[in-house]
């Protein structure tokens, strides 16, 4: 139980280990604790493979950038020239 608790408690922000000692002893607690690591590690794999294989700055800017074409976001500049555009004025 104290080898696991660490990494539940920072994955289910808020938990103390207490409350997963309380959750695990009683009746049905194992089944609980299998169900908690098998979505445990279903996050620890999602984030993985959003990491991709490299994890140095310039291929986490381009993935952030990818992402945010993927959201249809635009960057600051081009925010700043549409309020122009639109007469809002905007204070540089």
């Amino acid at each position: 139980m104290s080898k696991v608790a660490p990494a539940l408690c920072s994955s289910y922000k808020g938990v103390l280990p207490s409350d997963l000692l309380d959750k695990y002893t009683e009746k049905g607690g194992m089944n609980r604790m299998e169900y908690d690591l098998a979505c445990l590690n279903e996050i620890h794999e999602q984030i993985q493979s959003s990491q991709g294989e490299s994890s140095d700055g310039a291929s986490m800017e381009a993935r952030r950038k990818q992402r945010g074409q993927q959201r249809g976001t635009i960057s600051d500049s081009e925010a700043i020239a549409l309020l122009k555009q639109r007469g809002i004025p905007v204070k540089e």
